[in-house]
């Protein structure tokens, strides 16, 4: 049994080690920085065009959680290299403290994210080669806080494109939650003492909340509730934790695509979609809303038959080097072309003008 999942994995390797030698992925290159400032804190961002003088229409990307670096360590390759394709110029940046980037997103709610992507845009709109009526954002998972509250605040921005977005904080830390108890095989009654207990340390998260409480309190978790914050993440946590997506989403007039894959552990996608639909399309809303759960792909749009989480450092890091050498055959099938055809119909070069405009 051991030699054959060994076998097994050898073939893969070896399909994979092909792969580099036949299959180019389009992806970006070096690209250009660019550089705007966030209270008084200097971001880092990378720009590409796609060929011609332009101007172009451009798609900001809005980074999920963590530390990432523009590229989101090669995750976004083959989603910007099949939007230039299509004619749009991207940018994305490293996030403070990231990289070349000042500052420490950690310090950050999403209030302040969605002011950097406000900052991006007006630096992006001082430039000839870009259309500044025709810039709009395109994120990930944590973005769907970021990129309503960016909307609302800077009305000129173009569209939305939303990648596995949560509404809230709390719903979605319990969805999570009970999925990863539920993989670690966690029993029924303990599951659900741990999301009580969970739902109780919700009073030590907070502006007004103390570290030393939260700790104090956390010596009497269940054996599955996971890991006590450090501080660092702690103080972002409380930052966020009351952070729901519903207040801006209610307000946003620009078209919006929404994507989920259906074996999403850390996103209810079907809870997901429903708000987007309810909030969007709700009387004095606008017509232009498109909300697809994809069949068996994950958080990440990555192709699975199996719910799976996606924050196991060996299973993301091979995920991550499959997207490297696959390029957009790595990901859910349907997805890339999605994306990058709707905004194409809307906001492309050759964009229709019955299939959605810049406002």
């Amino acid at each position: 049994m051991a030699w054959k999942r060994l076998r097994g994995a050898l073939a893969v390797l070896a399909a994979l080690m092909v792969g580099i030698i036949v299959i180019v992925p389009s992806s970006p290159g070096p690209g250009e920085t660019i550089l705007f400032t966030h209270r008084g804190v200097t971001v880092a961002g990378r720009l590409h065009r796609p060929a011609g003088p332009g101007p172009h229409p451009a798609v900001l990307f809005v980074h999920g959680d963590g530390a990432m670096p523009w590229d989101a360590h090669g995750y976004y390759r083959p989603i910007m290299g099949a939007l230039h394709d299509a004619g749009f110029a991207t940018v994305s940046w490293d996030k403070p403290g990231v990289g070349d980037s000042q500052g420490d997103w950690l310090t950050h709610g999403m209030s302040d994210r969605a002011a950097i992507v406000r900052a991006a845009a007006r630096a992006l709109r001082q430039r000839p080669d870009i259309d500044a009526d025709r810039i709009g954002l395109l994120g990930f998972s944590q973005a769907g806080w970021v990129m309503p509250r960016a909307m609302r605040d800077d009305t000129r921005l173009a569209f939305m494109v939303a990648i596995s977005p949560a509404i809230n904080w709390v719903d979605q830390g319990r969805h999570l939650a009970t999925n990863r108890m539920t993989m670690e095989g966690c029993a029924a009654p303990e599951i659900a003492a741990a999301l009580a207990f969970q739902h109780r340390a919700l009073a030590h998260l907070g502006p007004n909340a103390r570290y030393d409480d939260y700790v104090a309190f956390m010596c009497a978790a269940p054996a599955c509730i996971g890991a006590v914050l450090s501080p660092v993440r702690w103080a972002f946590v409380s930052k966020n934790v009351h952070s729901d997506a519903r207040e801006d989403l209610r307000v946003l007039r620009a078209p919006v695509l929404a994507v989920w894959g259906a074996l999403d552990l850390k996103v209810d996608p079907w809870t997901s979609a429903a708000v987007y639909e309810a909030d969007l399309r709700r009387p004095g809303g606008h017509a232009d809303v498109t909300t697809v759960v994809l069949p068996r792909a994950d958080h990440a749009l990555l192709p699975t038959d199996v719910p799976r989480l996606v924050t196991s450092h060996a299973a993301l890091i091979w995920r991550l080097l499959t997207i490297e050498v696959l390029g957009e055959a790595a990901f859910a099938p349907g997805f890339i072309p999605l994306v990058s055809g709707w905004l194409a119909d809307r906001f492309g070069p050759d964009a229709r003008p019955d299939a959605g405009s810049p406002r």
